[in-house]
């Protein structure tokens, strides 16, 4: 029997809001990227508390995979231009899928019509998930391409007088120049606020540009779960930003120019450092795949907002709690809605407490619940037994320089958000947009998962706060309590008490 490592955690997702990154990764279309090859398609996830965690299997198939498309992009050039292309496509199409429906009264829409919509902005997202885990799979696990990368900056410093460290010269040559979602809705945003005469009274023109920005742009931070932006938050940030037009002027400013200034620094980097031809072109590359991780993560999130609506209408009709149908699959969701087969309720709820979520293809999937999934788990799973006791320096990748010391607070559930304390540290497996008024008050951020356009990196860049992500083990070295010292010099949090 295979034995598989948890290799990522992820909290405030349920089965549903996750099911065509899964479906993504069991596709044909990811064997077809991958030439065929049936690699990397091994996995499984358990789902607890709005948690999950997702399991691959410890063969040698992953570090092949990792591999076998580095090696790919480097002789086939057209091959990421190809798998960009096709991303934004898709990404595209689920925008205006997603702009179109916010538009719509679904309490019109007849239950078949809310099974198509399901349906197709599932199979889409699958596609788009395909597409995104090539990006994803040069790193995953083993962080191959990463390790490439450092070692081409390292022998470069080592060979000049350079105050630069690595860490902050990995994060200027692999941060993209393209605008993911939330950087373009940002600039709208500031566009329109700036046109505001009376924030307190927005004219007929103001009233239209404030609707069609709120269609435009309401999903973007929507993460899997929410919450939604509303309306009446929209107008409160619209009155807080233009009380100080000047601190406006400046942000929209910085953000308009912020892809030139970026490109110069990175010319300048190449050219201090003495990087040939084939090493920028790793960093292109590098620079690519950040872009296209944001995009599928943003958009996705907009797909979720939508389906939220979607299982508010079932819930209504249905009389069937909105919090049990995130633990459906889009096929039951679907039968439901067209055939009336739902599943029963102390099933979904067995499901919320504890399952098991195996895909075998695009549409197909086993979930276990109950002893079985915890069977399942003790059969597949490796038992976790390292220890975490004695170390006092955790490493990172800085997704947002500058300097904190504070106390810190482990923060992944909206019910630990009352303990973070202004100038605190928010130490998390992987922030949400439910976390952000944690976030608003802690000085730094330190995170287990992500890369540098994943929701922390973001926000941390927003409000200008030190960030590092990637840590793999930060909750399990610190604790709530312990007072830590960010050094995004060299990517490492330490322990001081």
């Amino acid at each position: 029997m295979k034995k598989y490592q948890l290799t990522h955690e992820e909290y405030a997702v349920t089965p549903l809001t996750i099911s065509s990154n899964h479906a993504g990764w069991a596709s044909h279309v990811l064997v077809k990227l991958l030439d065929g090859k049936s690699i990397a398609r091994d996995t499984f996830c358990s789902h607890e508390d709005n948690g999950l965690r997702f399991y691959c299997d410890l063969s040698l198939q992953w570090q092949k995979a990792s591999e076998y498309v580095i090696e790919k992009i480097q002789r086939e050039k057209p091959f990421v231009a190809r798998v960009r292309k096709m991303s934004e496509k898709l990404a595209a199409t689920l925008i205006r899928t997603i702009r179109t429906t916010e538009t719509k009264d679904l309490s019109r829409w007849t239950n078949s019509a809310l099974a198509r919509f399901l349906l197709q902005t599932h199979s889409i997202s699958a596609d788009l998930s395909s597409y995104g885990y090539i990006p994803v799979l040069v790193d995953i696990v083993f962080e191959k391409y990463t390790h490439l990368l450092k070692g081409i900056v390292t022998k470069a410093l080592e060979q000049k007088k350079t105050s630069l460290s690595i860490p902050e010269v990995l994060h200027t040559l692999m941060s993209p120049l393209e605008r993911i979602p939330s950087r373009q809705a940002r600039i709208d945003f500031l566009q329109f606020v700036l046109q505001i005469k009376n924030p307190k009274k927005f004219s007929l023109r103001e009233k239209k540009l404030f609707d069609a920005y709120y269609t435009k742009w309401f999903w973007v931070g929507f993460g899997q779960l929410g919450p939604r932006l509303t309306k009446e938050q929209l107008v409160h940030d619209c009155m807080t930003t233009v009380k100080n037009r000047a601190n406006a002027k400046k942000e929209l400013q910085e953000l308009l120019s912020a892809a030139t200034v970026l490109a110069t620094e990175q010319r300048q980097l190449a050219s201090i450092l003495l990087l040939s031809p084939a090493e920028q072109y790793l960093f292109y590359i590098a620079r690519e795949f950040t872009y296209l991780k944001g995009l599928r993560m943003e958009v996705l999130f907009g797909v979720c907002a939508q389906w939220e609506r979607v299982l508010r209408e079932m819930e209504t009709r249905l009389g069937v709690p909105k919090s049990l149908l995130y633990y459906c699959s889009v096929s039951e969701l679907t039968r439901w809605l067209v055939k009336g087969k739902g599943v029963l309720l102390h099933i979904l709820k067995e499901r919320k407490k504890f399952c098991v979520w195996v895909q075998f293809s695009k549409t197909a999937e086993r979930i276990y619940v109950g002893r079985e999934a915890r069977a399942y788990i003790r059969t597949h799973a490796e038992e976790e037994t390292k220890n975490f006791v004695n170390v006092l320096v955790v490493h990172g990748t800085v997704a947002s320089p500058g300097y904190a010391k504070g106390i810190v607070k482990i923060v992944n559930k909206v019910g630990e958000i009352g303990k973070v304390c202004e100038g605190d540290i928010l130490v998390s497996v992987g922030t949400n947009p439910s976390l952000l008024p944690a976030m608003k008050k802690a000085a730094a951020f330190v995170t287990e998962e992500g890369g540098i356009t994943s929701h922390a990196a973001i926000v941390a860049r927003e409000m200008k706060k030190p960030c590092i992500i990637g840590t793999k083990i930060a909750t399990k070295v610190f604790h709530d309590g312990d007072i830590v010292e960010l050094d995004t010099k060299t990517g490492d949090i330490h322990k001081i008490a």
